[in-house]
């Protein structure tokens, strides 16, 4: 991570950097290893969960952790016949989508209680404008998509920039230099229902590397809401 520790060292000011890792409810075991990582270097992170596929048992694990929790969709299902896909795309109309996220809400409420967060992040980081409605009419507080998208300007938004589980170490050294020069905070998603060990090993050099520079400053993303 040369070029990252580069414009670090550079950098005027420390950076502001969260961590969101998605789809909490798939794959346990590796959610379980990559929140112990986390913890191992006295990071926080930020859990998108599943309402559809989270259970009972994972629930009062999760609770059990310092992870902040918060919504991820309902079931992780595409919707789109056509196009990339999307669970809540131009293909459903305001009432299904609303339905979706007010049942996930329930769901996750009764499992999760006040570890909730009031956040949304969308599956695959896309929703339309009828959903950013929707999540004010509920009223969350804050959305999380990808960056290169326009903001809604209904509520507040806080992107990822970098995909940690797909990007080449190469490019991910490089894609996360360029973010830090152009100041922060910069969103870091993970994925850990695809991470390999040596994905988890890459994940664990990357948080000593932050966890120890003294120009950043790791938040949450309750820190970072307005």
């Amino acid at each position: 991570m040369n070029a990252l520790r580069e414009a670090l060292q550079n950098a005027a000011t420390p950076v502001e950097v969260f961590f969101r890792d998605d789809d909490a409810g798939w794959e346990d075991a590796r959610l379980l290893e990559l929140i112990a990582r986390f913890a191992e270097h006295g990071l926080p992170v930020d859990l998108a969960v599943i309402p559809n596929e989270l259970h009972e048992p994972l629930a009062a694990k999760l609770i059990d952790t310092h992870a902040g929790l918060h919504q991820h969709g309902f079931a992780h299902t595409n919707h789109q016949l056509e196009g990339r896909k999307c669970e809540f795309g131009p293909a459903r109309d305001k009432s299904a989508q609303r339905a979706d996220i007010a049942d996930g809400r329930t769901r996750l409420q009764h499992l999760l209680g006040d570890r909730l967060e009031p956040f949304f992040t969308p599956p695959w980081n896309r929703c339309t404008h009828a959903t950013a409605e929707t999540l004010v009419e509920l009223g969350f507080a804050l959305l999380s998509r990808e960056h290169k998208v326009e903001p809604f300007g209904l509520l507040s938004e806080l992107p990822v920039h970098l995909d940690v589980a797909r990007l080449a170490p190469d490019e991910l050294d490089e894609r996360f230099a360029r973010h830090v020069e152009h100041g922060g905070p910069v969103g870091v998603m993970f994925h850990h229902g695809v991470m390999e060990p040596e994905d988890m090993a890459r994940a664990s050099a990357l948080l000593e590397l932050l966890a120890t520079h003294p120009n950043v400053k790791a938040k949450t993303m309750r820190e970072l809401c307005p």
